[in-house]
């Protein structure tokens, strides 16, 4: 388990939408209410948390329970510490996941978390957050706690994620459903989503028939006092790649980043960059395509904001954007 949420996804909803929700969770299990203290409400005593609110015993609305402590489960399944894959019902899968092997820190952590608090946009609205800071959900995990791994390294979760994922993905097929009948939307939530991941996410869940791009990214910071602008950055990391290139199967991904807020393109849309990046300007000259020979992609962030770019994209298909 991390520190800091890993995967993320952000709903407009009315309130009301709240009880659906909170059963869509109960019938999915990836997030299932068992004990709630300030409304004395216990699911082995109660049954279903929803039908608890539904009978008036608690006097509470919906969304109350995210101002409360509660706990809730999700199931998932594992590898036990013999090696075993099991499926069960977890509270915490920071305990479940210190046991396996190459294991990250210990964080006590739920499998999944929603948060939900009204909208600023309207008395009758709510954004609800569905989080998680584990990558157990994708097929595709980061390896980086594998001994000898790479950063980029993802490791095969696949036989585990065709288990419990779909669940997932129905629950959040169904969120998102309620949202667009409602005038809402459900999107991926950058600030809660590490940019590895996205290639395997989709505003309405996970995708389970992705491959591993097999990638190896050289990263270079622009923006700053003594950094190179972008383009300058972005041919720094070309020309290290090239210099070393990653060793078979890998291939090499270049990259650029700023944690400069005040940076004019740090909040722009995908097509603003794409623009900046093809435009020539007062700092460095636009990317050739020899420049990018045997690069497979071109990557750009902002804190956690991430740009994908195909080479093509930059260079216009032949020679100079």
């Amino acid at each position: 388990m991390e520190k800091e949420p890993v995967l993320g996804w952000l709903a407009r909803l009315p309130e009301r939408g709240l009880r659906e929700v909170l059963r869509w969770g109960e019938e999915t299990a990836v997030y299932r209410v068992v004990e709630v203290p300030w409304f004395g409400y216990d699911r082995a005593v109660h049954g279903s948390f929803v039908d608890f609110l539904d009978s008036g015993m608690s006097g509470r609305e919906p969304l109350d329970l995210f101002r409360a402590s509660h706990t809730v489960t999700s199931r998932v399944t594992f590898g036990d510490p013999t090696g075993t894959v099991v499926e069960d019902d977890i509270s915490n899968l920071g305990g479940v996941l210190a046991a396996a092997p190459h294991a990250g820190p210990d964080t006590p952590r739920v499998a999944l978390r929603l948060s939900a608090f009204r909208s600023p946009d309207g008395d009758e609205e709510i954004d609800l957050l569905v989080s998680s800071y584990s990558d157990i959900w994708l097929p595709w995990c980061s390896a980086r706690y594998e001994a000898g791994a790479h950063l980029d390294d993802l490791a095969d979760n696949r036989e585990l994620a065709r288990r419990h994922t779909p669940r997932l993905n129905e629950f959040l097929a169904g969120v998102g459903e309620l949202a667009e009948r409602t005038g809402g939307t459900l999107q991926i939530f950058p600030d809660n989503t590490d940019p590895a991941f996205g290639f395997q996410l989709l505003d309405h869940g996970i995708r389970l028939d992705v491959d591993n791009p097999l990638e190896r990214s050289v990263w270079e910071r622009f923006g700053g006092r003594d950094d190179p602008d972008l383009l300058g950055a972005l041919r720094c990391a070309a020309e290290r790649a090239r210099r070393e290139p990653p060793p078979a199967p890998y291939r090499a991904a270049i990259g650029a980043w700023t944690d400069r807020v005040e940076h004019p393109l740090y909040d722009a849309e995908r097509g603003a960059v794409l623009d900046a990046l093809r435009e020539s300007g007062t700092g460095s000259a636009r990317l050739a395509r020899d420049e990018l020979a045997g690069i497979t992609g071109v990557v750009v962030h902002f804190g956690r904001q991430r740009h994908v770019f195909e080479v093509d994209e930059l260079t216009g298909g032949t020679g100079r954007a």
